[in-house]
């Protein structure tokens, strides 16, 4: 039995699936090979995923639908305060993004969008010194209600600098160091305040689309929301606001 042949029929037999279970999958390959034993199984697993015929939603769920994984561009501004904030404080870790990547994921875009500059909780002070002194107008440190409300909301290309969760999840995009979509997703999640623009329906609206669109590892996912003690809040969104599968944890 060719492998070609095993991989068509698994795609017919979980065509229609949104997601399957790794023993589900076993099933499958118990009727195809009966002596299949758990060291073989693996294999198998990490060969599917290899080719992208499957990929991991959860640690125990996959789904056959392959997305790509999400890596947003990078423009001028955010490479020229990164790698200025990165010359200087080379031993900080941080990570940069704007809000406007959230954008491509509404349903009513912003007029304005803002730019995030995270680093670990003892540079922060320092950093948001450095860049004021570096002629950065519109910078403002881990702002509270007031602040965004009066001035953040009326700035034209506002920066702001706030602390970096501790194992927040991070990727790399040509040497700069950006948040995943996990990450965004949960900060504009937990932090309402900051990110009101894209609360009440809009936030379902972005999850679903970011769902559809990229893959988005559940297990990653919750974990950080475990992380900031948004665990259990963020199941309950997910599971009454989204059309998220449900057997996401």
């Amino acid at each position: 039995m060719t492998e070609s042949f095993i991989t068509e029929r698994l795609r017919q037999h979980f065509e229609g699936h949104e997601t399957f279970t790794k023993k589900e999958l076993s099933d499958f390959y118990s009727l195809l090979e009966p002596k299949l034993n758990e060291n073989t199984f693996a294999w198998r697993i990490y060969n599917l995923k290899a080719k992208k015929i499957i990929r991991a939603v959860s640690k125990t769920e996959f789904s056959l639908s392959y997305k790509p994984v999400y890596k947003p561009d990078l423009d001028k501004k955010l490479k020229d305060i990164y790698m200025l904030v990165d010359r200087e404080f080379p031993e900080v870790k941080k990570s940069i993004w704007s809000t406007r990547w959230v954008a491509d994921f509404m349903l009513h875009i912003p007029g304005r969008y803002w730019t995030i500059l995270e680093v670990e909780k003892e540079s922060v002070e320092t950093v948001f010194s450095f860049l004021k002194e570096n002629k950065y107008k519109e910078v403002f440190l881990q702002p509270k209600t007031k602040e965004i409300d009066w001035y953040i909301a009326e700035s034209a290309q506002p920066i702001i600098v706030k602390s970096l969760v501790s194992l927040a999840p991070l990727q790399k995009n040509k040497k700069i160091s950006v948040p995943t979509l996990e990450k965004i997703l949960l900060d504009i999640f937990v932090e309402s305040e900051l990110y009101n623009v894209f609360q009440g329906r809009e936030l379902g609206v972005i999850f679903n689309n970011a769902y559809n669109k990229y893959q988005l590892n559940f297990s990653k996912l919750l974990a950080y929301a475990k992380r900031r003690g948004k665990e259990e809040e963020l199941i309950e969104f997910m599971s009454n606001k989204t059309d998220i599968p449900r057997n996401f944890s």
